[in-house]
């Protein structure tokens, strides 16, 4: 098999650049460091790829009919893809309880006896928390519905760099990250203002203070809508491209047949 550094140097990307590194390194500061983690765990999918395991087998890429481990192996064990939708699924309760609390905390103030006398910096920060942590409910949605239907070639593929010449990991990475970056960052909204309640007091509403409401609230939604599309681009440009180039082997007849399939780790399902 392919050492990691070997297959990061197959071909020449923009993630070789000064620049790149540098804007990866102000990325992975604001995101707490969870991208720099993700981008060593997809070290663990490579394996999906068919004859990723033996360098002197040669396999024509998507020649192999789709398999899909996240759905159970023949042992019974737990696949990588089965543990990555797991965690998913832990961050997908966190963020339903922070878009909860914070949509409660937000309709406690309208309907209370003076709503004019919350400080707006409360307002705001529960405001930021419940955007943030609604679209990072969609984001996770949209990404367990994408996986499911990519093969394991192709996730293989995308987290090896493999997907298509020159193609960065480093996105994939802060994709992956995505949902514990906005589960950690809601939770600081959440709680900034809880602590901005308990030590401001009441004061000036969101209503006098307008513009600082409107820029501290939607300054963290904006950017998670561009993650959200960031996502949702990531995501599609990989269905299409595993599509087309299924297509394309499958026109040429290079298809394998699904006898000569042998894999023990993994359920294989027609195309």
């Amino acid at each position: 098999m392919v050492s990691r550094k070997d297959s990061r140097s197959k071909w020449p990307t923009i993630e070789e650049s000064t620049l790149c590194w540098s804007l990866w390194v102000v990325v992975c500061v604001l995101a707490l460091g969870f991208p720099n983690k993700y981008l060593e765990r997809l070290a663990y999918f490579e394996d999906l790829i068919p004859g990723s395991d033996d360098s002197n087998i040669y396999i024509k890429p998507w020649s192999q009919r789709k398999t899909f481990s996240d759905r159970g192996d023949a042992c019974g064990q737990k696949t990588m893809r089965q543990k990555q939708q797991e965690e998913w699924d832990r961050l997908n309760i966190a963020m339903s309880v922070i878009t909860a609390t914070s949509a409660a905390a937000l309709a406690i103030q309208a309907t209370g006896p003076d709503p004019n006398s919350i400080y707006w910096v409360v307002t705001a920060f529960y405001s930021a928390a419940f955007g943030m942590s609604l679209q990072g409910l969609i984001i996770i949605t949209y990404m367990t519905i994408s996986a499911g239907g990519s093969s394991d070639e192709a996730i293989g593929r995308l987290a090896k760099g493999e997907l298509f010449d020159g193609q960065p990991t480093r996105p994939v990475a802060f994709m992956m990250a995505l949902p514990a970056i906005l589960a950690t960052y809601s939770s600081f909204a959440l709680l900034a203002g809880l602590v901005a309640m308990i030590m401001h007091g009441p004061g000036e509403s969101a209503v006098i203070r307008g513009g600082g409401y409107i820029a501290v609230a939607i300054t963290p939604v904006a950017i998670t809508l561009l993650c959200l599309v960031f996502t949702v681009a990531l995501c599609e440009t990989g269905t299409y491209i595993e599509g087309s180039e299924r297509a394309k082997v499958a026109k040429a007849g290079y298809l394998t047949p699904q006898k000569d399939i042998h894999s023990s780790s993994m359920i294989s399902t027609p195309i």
